[in-house]
Parts: structure tokens; sequence; C-alpha cells
């Protein structure tokens, strides 16, 4: 498998049918959470699309046009097919039915079968409001009767949860090891939001060194579990289903 972080065409600013939906409520959550399992899934050859929440207009660094250029380089890492932003209003994420239906109709246009968000408990405001309103607008774009004005309803596969400022024990783990470089370089593309040193309020991390340093500790703990260098956990919202327990769980 290739670690080569070279971009790829710049992602487009409009939906389009993919097979993985990865869902943060600022832009660089998506990457500081499943960085790695965004590049694996480009190496393996599926269409991966993004969607931010807001434009991250409260951040202490940087500006939002330059986050959204930032945005745009770390998708390119991983081949983003679109990366969208709702606008939503940074530090006023909540699942309101016009957020709920403006989200449903990009699952809607999208079509995807994995649908990847925060988890509920996350530290920040805006990631455990995300949490709510992913599972909720998954709901609402499979509801047949449901009139968007987009497409068909459309029924998700399974939706995961990401942490951003714990490790967890997961019901998934992805193993990273192999795209680690690139992984990395997803997050470095943010360049304004690692300038040192950082805020109290963001746990006093002093520049990109340490945040790279903190991403690599979760991911040795959740590599761990399933025995290897680097892993990337979520937590599922069904059971995870295997037709054959020696192939799937002994390595077959």
């Amino acid at each position: 498998m290739s670690t080569d972080p070279t971009p790829a065409a710049s992602p487009a600013d409009m939906p389009q049918p993919v097979d993985l939906l990865a869902i943060g409520a600022h832009p660089d959550d998506v990457e500081y959470g499943m960085g790695g399992t965004l590049v694996r899934h480009h190496h393996l050859g599926y269409r991966i699309g993004v969607v931010d929440l807001t434009r991250g207009e409260l951040g202490s660094k940087g500006t939002p046009e330059l986050r959204r250029q930032e945005a745009a380089a770390a998708a390119q890492v991983y081949g983003g097919a679109f990366r969208v932003c709702l606008d939503l209003g940074d530090n006023r994420v909540a699942a309101t039915e016009a957020a709920v239906h403006r989200l449903a109709a990009i699952i809607r246009v999208s079509r995807p079968r994995i649908v990847a968000s925060h988890l509920a408990e996350e530290r920040h405001p805006d990631h455990r409001a995300a949490h709510e309103l992913v599972r909720r607008a998954v709901f609402a774009a499979a509801l047949r009767n449901l009139d968007l004005d987009v497409g068909d309803h459309h029924i998700v596969a399974a939706t995961l949860g990401f942490p951003t400022d714990r490790a967890i024990g997961g019901d998934v783990h992805i193993d990273v090891t192999e795209v680690w470089e690139a992984r990395l370089a997803t997050m470095q593309a943010f360049a304004s939001q690692f300038e040192a040193p950082t805020l109290p309020i963001d746990q006093r991390l002093y520049g990109i060194d340490d945040h790279l340093a903190l991403v690599a500790a979760r991911a040795r703990v959740q590599g761990q579990a399933i025995g290897v260098r680097y892993a990337e956990a979520f937590r599922c919202d069904r059971g995870v289903a295997l037709d054959d327990l020696v192939a799937g769980l002994g390595g077959g």
C-alpha cells in the first residue's frame, strides 16, 4: 500500500456519490479524528466526501478563508471527491429541523455507504451537537415519504463515531500503520491551527509537534487492541456482523 501523500485533484464544492462521508463540526476535525482511515480508504479505491458544519470562524488562529484553503489542501491528500461547508455557525451547531434537512439532502445526493462523525461525549459542545445532528440527518435521509427536494431516500449501512480528544476501545479498528506519514500530512495541512503555543482551552498543547504526538499516542493505544502499530478506532451504531469468525477474527 502506498504512503505517498501526493495531492490528487482538488475536491469539488458540490456533493456527488461517494462510498464514505466524513462529517466534522469544524475544518480539521475529520483529519484530526480519522485522517488515516481517509487515506487508507482512498488508497483502496473508495470515494470520499467531507462536510464541515462550520467555517471555524471563532477559532483563535487563522481566518475562515485560510482554513477553507487548508481544508481543500488536506482533502487532496486523501483524494476527497468533494468538500462542502454548511456554515451553521461556529459554537452554534444544533440539530434544528433546518440543519437536519440540509445535511440529509447531502446524504441523499452523495449516497454514502458509511457515514462517520463525532462521538456523543466529546469535550467541544459543537462536537456533541454534531453527533446528534448527524444521527438525525442519517435517519431523515432514509425516510421515503420525507420530501427534501433532492434525490430519493437513502439508507446508510452504518454510522461511525470517531474521537478527537481521547483514546477509545471502539467497535471497529482500522489499521493505519502503512499510511501513517500521509495521515500526519492531513493534519499538517492545517498549519495555521498549530502555531505555538496554543490556548489553555486547547489543553495547553504547544504547536504541531505536541498535537502529532498526542494523535500518535492515541493511535498506538488503539493499535495495541488489534496488534498493529497505529490504528484508528470508531464506535458503530450497530453490531458488526461477520459471516465467518475464522476469516473475520482469525486474519484469514
